[in-house]
């Protein structure tokens, strides 16, 4: 039973917390749970075909192939085809981490996958409004330093982590 407990900590803390907010405001308990199931459907979706994603690269790319165009020794067309990757990323991490651990697992270098982490600040689809915003020299100032930066990044984590 402790093992239990300490197992499942945190989910039994919300589960606590979910039956203690229902038993306060029982009238939001429907809308609450509508729109918790619908984030989860998209979520389903999105992790389903991450999941595919790994899987297949897993599958049908040979660890040489991956160690020779992301792994440590690529040099900087790695770096850069991380840091473009990064820039192109849309989603959250939940759905990404196990993909960059499988490259982790297929030879990609930690230096690639550091590099392609910092470079997903960069968020391609928010750019136009960010421009009218903010202005586009401070947009593509940013920007460009969140590039070079995360390559940065990527140069350190190489030296710091060895493969």
């Amino acid at each position: 039973m402790k093992q239990i407990l300490k197992d499942w900590a945190i989910e039994i803390t919300i589960l606590v917390i979910a039956i203690v907010l229902a038993c306060l405001n029982p009238l939001k308990v429907s809308s609450a749970v509508l729109s918790a199931t619908k984030t989860y459907l998209n979520l389903f979706i999105v992790i389903v075909a991450i999941a595919l994603l790994s899987s297949f690269i897993s599958i049908t790319i040979p660890k040489q192939t991956i160690g020779k165009i992301i792994g440590r020794q690529s040099g900087i067309k790695g770096i850069l085809i991380g840091a473009t990757f990064g820039t192109l990323m849309i989603g959250p991490a939940y759905m990404f981490l196990p993909f960059f651990k499988e490259l982790r697992g297929k030879g990609a270098g930690v230096n690639i996958i550091a590099t392609t982490i910092g470079a997903w600040a960069i968020k391609i689809t928010w750019i136009p409004f960010a421009i009218t915003v903010l202005g586009w020299k401070f947009v593509l100032f940013f920007n460009g330093l969140i590039f070079v930066f995360s390559i940065l990044s990527g140069l350190f984590a190489g030296a710091f982590f060895k493969d």
